[in-house]
């Protein structure tokens, strides 16, 4: 008889049924349904009639009963295992049961572990619930049953399972208390009272850990606002509980206070496998949470195990070694440290920040080389006898000679690489823009393979016969076989893996939103093994002594034994982990700035002015200060380097999955997010946003696949998108409805077009007065051509680091109609901290020398371009328009901006680092494999103007006023080339005029930046045939090749299903593109920035650009 199968079904987050681990194919539509209705009914008879009701509501088909037949018997050809010859879906009189044994569903085993925590948790051992109540709460993977169709049944189950898993979260929060926490909690409980502003047991719990954190203010306020909010919006009064708890706080009641310090701690010397003792019983009198609270709070102490190791002091911006729960050795490495490796040779610290990796000696702990590397690194690793850096803002790996103290190679690799591994005789590089891993030969810098990983590619590990590749987006681990150009399966993880190590015969994965560590077994592919650490862990290391975890949330190390999976020690740092390696016997632990001390000030900007003299989100013409004020119900994350590019939720509770075949998405608004004046943000508030923003622009752009959106911008008279955007008061949520799917429309969410405003903000652009913020920082004043000025919004509180962390700077003031020197100077004389507009070129190389470590630069995702009308003469003619290609002196172009410090020169349509990008130059002096340019072909270029016959044609070039030595330099080289030729100037915000299709423009300058990391806003925007209709006005080539055409739809819908075949096409039509030269591509600018000494924490987003509110002044 063959052995048993483990069969697992698990509905607490995606819809799985695994068989000794593995995936079993669920079918799609109603036969997954079917059998996820059969499990909430498990062991129990569901009728045919009752099964048709609840699958298909009121509207079921006729073929119904005979459609649930159907169905059955597929589920039991796919339920069957070589052990299940009864069968687990079993027909009874006129329906179905489906058997399910003891805690082979996961919400069993939730129940289970919760019913033990509560029994434990009424039984005066909050030690013992603790775990319990983690336990069950790791079980959760995301929103229950979160890919199945909607259906009114399953709506209820999914609000009743959450339900359960809000209390199960309360209770745990409840032994947590009753442990003597306080702080710790602060955080969760916050967010905890904006998703559930109206339970009254988290707004006591959290009273109770301010409390206890020092916070007796707080704690009142925390009162007064959830009164505010149960009289507000239900018309009542608190319960009794909540105010007592407000009284016993006023009295400074000795029951709120944490157990005493010598309570809370065993002797150090006790054996780690010793249980914490048990605590004496304690009434609970009063049931409600305020009650609750004040109880565990009353006489209750803890023996934490003995194998806490108490405290060690980093300080900040350094790196340590920890030795058996010691701090054995320190040393500050001066700037931010990202990551870190470490050989005989030395300990290897990588700074995104400063684009350096810093040695330090393995002896002495001192700085012995700090050298520079490419733009952005953010993955390190040391192998075959060098170090390898990958630098995820420019798409390379540098290769670094220990011996020479250097970079010796650079490797093209993918886009975004954000990780890299050595193992397995190769280098794995994860490329997380591209979401591909390149394999580095070591011995020669090539790269062998690119493999689509199907993953964001977020962290990656080599060796148990694989590479593993971590998905941070969708909660998994992707294998990749040697050999094979895709990923051979994925295990299903927590909630936000965000690193991965290899070790004690397993794969290790940390969670960060889950706060645990799995561990894989590589053989079965399975999870064998969940355990709970720190909060926020994003680090991970096996070492000699265990598995360490560094948990940035609560700056611990935590260590796990492989033989128990129990953890054996923990170590508090006084600093967040950023990131950790192993060093001989110890860990090597690096930190970063310490965030406490650097709250407050001024930071002070210059610049020319504000686009458009506005500040009205509709214009979009100050994004950096905008990003800081308002908020969408989508972000991009607010740090440095290519993590920047990771799409976030901002006011939405999380980013939705799409629904009716891409064209439905719902969100559920935060609650209790209130604008600066007081009032709530509504569900409604991002419907008027963009009804807003129709109305002003009279174009609906960006959104035009909204349901309605064209109407509305054509007659704003008659324009409310009703049918197109529908919310909900109830559930708290805003749907949109599309008319055909829009791959890019969570991105297109985060733009300042979409941010919430709220009712009785005016339809016409506010200019001058600021709509209320959400943000960290509302405008306090702003004079156009003057200044203006930003301070904090007192009513903002962090609801999400990731979207919208607290600023650093109490104020930020922009002086405008300052000229860029005089910006420079006032830099110079500690007046300003912030050039905003760069350094002039003719001032490039002086203040780059003087003032080095004041000096920034970064690539951007912009293009400039000159584009060829190719429906007018002679531009109509392809031989004319290579030719202007290969005979464009891009190393001009590039010195015309201000040298190669500003730009870099261009061939192609897509930035560099972005989405579908691969180095591609065919319109240069010899062109070969590198897609490098190297300088013009002008005998080529003369021989294919000959063959046209054009020579001595009339072209009018327009030049918009902020692209005039570009333009001069076009008109230049069409001059050179026989044509005649002359400029005409125009302002620099007529883009849509210059594109307007009626007007025959011929040739132009003109430059894009990314609105959003995808390829899409390029290639689509500039070159679909529909781009060049009047009215349209985003296509200034006039270019159309219906083949082009298609294959731009075909990647535009692989977007959704398949980015890394999506990225492939957009690869290959952006050389199509270039072969045929509608736009001539000839640099890409960089982002030059010029900081005042008392300027800190500098952080560049490849999204956003500088992060303003993340500079600190000293």
């Amino acid at each position: 008889m063959a052995p048993a199968e483990a069969v697992e079904f698990r509905i607490l987050g995606p819809f799985e049924v695994l068989s000794d681990g593995r995936p079993l194919p669920l079918g799609r539509g109603q036969e997954r349904v079917l059998l996820a209705v059969l499990l909430l009914y498990r062991n129990e008879r569901v009728s045919t009639d009752r099964l048709v009701d609840l699958l298909w509501d009121e509207s079921p088909p006729e073929s119904a009963p005979k459609m649930i037949q159907i169905y059955v018997s597929r589920l039991r050809r796919r339920l069957a295992t070589t052990a299940d010859t009864d069968r687990r879906l079993v027909t009874q009189p006129a329906g179905y049961s489906l058997r399910v044994e003891p805690d082979e569903l996961d919400l069993d085993r939730f129940e289970r572990l919760c019913d033990e925590g509560r029994k434990a948790l009424a039984a005066g051992d909050p030690a013992l619930a603790v775990p319990r109540l983690r336990e069950a709460l790791s079980l959760w993977r995301g929103p229950p049953l979160a890919d199945i169709a909607d259906g009114r049944f399953l709506e209820q189950e999914r609000a009743r399972l959450q339900e359960l898993r809000l209390d199960a979260r309360e209770e745990r929060i409840d032994a947590d208390l009753a442990l003597g926490e306080g702080a710790a909690l602060v955080d969760e409980l916050q967010a905890l009272v904006r998703d559930h502003p109206l339970r009254e047991r988290p707004a006591a719990q959290l009273m109770l850990a301010l409390y206890r954190s020092g916070r007796q203010a707080d704690a009142l306020a925390t009162y007064t606002e959830a009164r505010d909010r149960l009289v507000d919006e239900l018309g009542i009064e608190p319960g009794r509980p909540l105010k007592q708890l407000e009284q016993a706080i006023l009295r400074q009641d000795p029951a709120l206070d944490a157990p005493a310090r010598e309570q809370m701690f065993a002797s150090e010397t006790a054996a780690p496998e010793s249980r914490p003792r048990r605590l004496p019983r304690w009434p609970m009198a009063v049931t409600a949470a305020a009650a609750i609270a004040i109880a565990a709070a009353a006489g209750i102490a803890i023996a934490l195990s003995g194998n806490e190791r108490g405290q060690v002091r980093l300080s900040a911006d350094a790196v340590g070694v920890v030795r058996d729960g010691r701090l054995v050795d320190q040393a500050p490495v001066g700037v931010a440290p990202a990551v870190i490796a470490a050989n005989r040779e030395g300990i290897w610290i990588a700074s995104t920040v400063a684009g350096t990796v810093s040695r330090l000696d393995p002896k002495t702990f001192e700085v012995r080389q700090t050298i520079p590397v490419g733009s952005g690194p953010s993955g390190i690793a040391v192998g075959r006898g060098a170090v390898w850096v990958t630098n995820g803002l420019d798409g390379t790996v540098s290769r670094i000679d220990p011996k020479a103290n250097k970079v010796v190679q650079t490797i093209q690799v993918g886009n975004g690489p954000a990780a890299i591994a050595y193992g397995l005789r190769s280098l794995w590089v994860a490329n997380r823009i591209d979401q591909t891993v390149s394999r580095i030969d070591p011995r020669t810098g090539n790269v062998l393979d690119t493999l689509a990983a199907g993953t964001d590619a977020a962290a990656i590990a080599a060796g148990e016969g694989a590479v593993w590749v971590v998905d941070q987006a969708r909660g998994r681990v992707a294998r990749l076989e040697p050999g094979f150009t895709e990923p051979a399966l994925a295990v299903n993880v927590g909630n936000g893996p965000s690193a991965i190590a290899l070790g004690a015969g397993s794969v290790w994965v940390a969670n960060a939103l889950d706060s645990t560590v799995m561990r894989i077994d590589p053989r079965s592919n399975s999870v064998i093994a969940t355990i709970l650490v720190g909060a926020g862990p994003n680090s991970l290391v096996v070492a000699r002594d265990g598995i360490w975890v560094g948990n940035e949330h609560d700056g611990t190390l935590w260590r796990v034994n492989p033989k128990t999976n129990l953890i054996d020690r923990k170590v508090r740092l006084g600093q967040r982990p950023e990131a950790i390696a192993r060093a001989g016997s110890g860990v090597l632990v690096a930190v970063g700035p310490s965030a406490a001390s650097h709250r407050g000030g001024t930071l002070r900007l210059a610049a020319s002015s504000f686009p458009y003299g506005s500040i009205d989100p509709t214009n979009f013409g100050s994004p950096s200060a905008v990003i800081l004020t308002n908020d969408g119900l989508t972000g991009f994350r607010r740090v440095g380097g290519v993590e920047g590019t990771q799409l976030v939720p901002d006011l939405a509770v999380s980013l939705p999955a799409p629904m009716d075949g891409g064209t439905t998405y719902t969100f559920r608004v935060r609650r209790a997010i209130r604008y600066s004046d007081g009032r709530l943000v509504r569900p409604e508030d991002f419907r008027r946003a963009l009804r807003r923003s129709f109305i002003i622009a009279h174009n609906a752009f960006f959104y035009s696949a909204i349901v309605g959106a064209k109407e509305c911008a054509a007659s704003p008279e008659r324009c409310d998108l009703a049918r197109g955007i529908t919310v909900d008061d109830r559930s708290w949520t805003v749907t949109f409805h599309l008319r055909a799917t829009d791959p890019d429309f969570l991105l297109k969410l985060a733009l300042p077009f979409a941010y919430a405003v709220p009712a009785g903000t005016p339809n016409r652009d506010v200019r001058t007065r600021p709509v209320p913020a959400t943000g960290p920082y509302q405008v306090t004043a702003y004079r156009p051509g003057r200044f203006l000025e930003l301070a904090r919004n007192p009513r903002f509180q962090v609801w999400s680091a990731a979207a919208q962390p607290a600023g650093y700077a109490d104020r930020i003031v922009w002086r405008l109609q300052v000229r860029p020197a005089a910006q420079v100077a006032a830099v110079e004389s500690g007046k300003t901290d912030v050039a905003f507009d760069g350094v002039p070129p003719d001032r490039e190389a002086e203040v780059s020398t003087r003032y080095a470590s004041q000096v920034r630069d970064d690539p951007i995702p912009r293009t400039t371009f000159a584009f060829l009308n190719t429906r007018v003469s002679p531009f109509d003619d392809v031989r004319v328009r290579r030719a202007v290609s290969y005979a464009a002196d891009r190393a001009a172009f590039v010195s015309a901006v201000g040298g190669p410090d500003r730009a870099q020169p261009k061939c192609q349509v897509l930035p560099p680092n972005f989405p579908g990008y691969r180095p591609y130059c065919p319109f240069t002096l010899r062109p070969g494999p590198s897609g490098v340019w190297s300088q013009p072909d002008v005998p080529k270029a003369r021989r294919l103007i000959a063959a046209s016959g054009t020579r001595g044609a009339k072209v009018t070039v327009w030049i918009p006023a902020n692209r005039r030595p570009e333009g001069r330099l076009l008109v230049t080289l069409l001059s050179q080339l026989g044509y005649r030729t002359r400029p005409k100037y125009v302002g620099s915000n007529a883009y849509p005029t210059i594109a307007d299709p009626r007007l025959r423009i011929q040739a132009g300058v003109l430059s894009w930046v990314a609105d959003y990391p995808a390829a899409s806003n390029f290639i689509a925007f500039f070159f679909r045939c529909p781009a060049q209709a009047p009215g349209a006005n985003t296509n200034p080539s006039q270019f159309c090749d219906p083949r082009i055409d298609t294959q731009i739809k075909v990647a535009f819908g692989l977007e959704a299903t398949d980015p890394a075949i999506a990225g492939s096409l957009w690869s290959q039509l952006d050389r199509e593109i270039v072969d045929q030269a509608p736009m001539v591509p000839l640099v890409n600018p960089k982002q030059v920035d010029f900081l005042s000494s008392r300027v800190g924490n500098y952080e560049y987003n490849p999204q956003l650009g500088m992060l303003l509110d993340q500079l600190w002044v000293r």
